[in-house]
């Protein structure tokens, strides 16, 4: 929206206007109740800006969808969301799961986060950890 007005494509609204466009999105904020609310709030406040500015489309329920997982997963297990992947709402492609589980993953080096397995001492914790998993 700054871009936009800065390059000259869209007029600044007059300052009545900007608090009562700030008090209509407050008051509907004010309402929320719990996450998925929050999420969906969002996404619209989104496709508002998008549809006063050249922003490119894409899918934004999509979107929603994947922040919903996300939020879903993380109530079911607050130390492990980070091991769900997600697909890309603009590619469709699906990210892989990581090698290490991410409360094990100690060393985030590039070259760890790249590699194929475990590396260094983030392969030397997983193979204590499977030694020690008959206990």
């Amino acid at each position: 929206y700054a871009r936009d007005y800065i390059l000259g494509k869209i007029a600044m609204p007059s300052a009545a206007d900007q608090e009562a466009e700030f008090n209509t999105w407050r008051e509907r904020e004010g309402a929320l109740e719990g996450d998925e609310e929050n999420i969906r709030f969002q996404a619209d406040y989104l496709q508002d800006l998008i549809n006063d500015t050249d922003y490119p489309m894409f899918d934004i329920e999509q979107v929603v969808q994947l922040f919903l997982e996300w939020e879903h997963n993380k109530h079911g297990d607050i130390m492990g969301f980070r091991n769900y992947p997600h697909r890309s709402a603009l590619t469709g492609t699906m990210a892989p799961v990581h090698h290490t589980p991410w409360l094990e993953a100690l060393d985030d080096s590039m070259e760890c986060y790249l590699a194929d397995k475990p590396i260094g001492d983030t392969a030397e914790i997983a193979s204590v950890k499977r030694s020690l998993s008959h206990l």
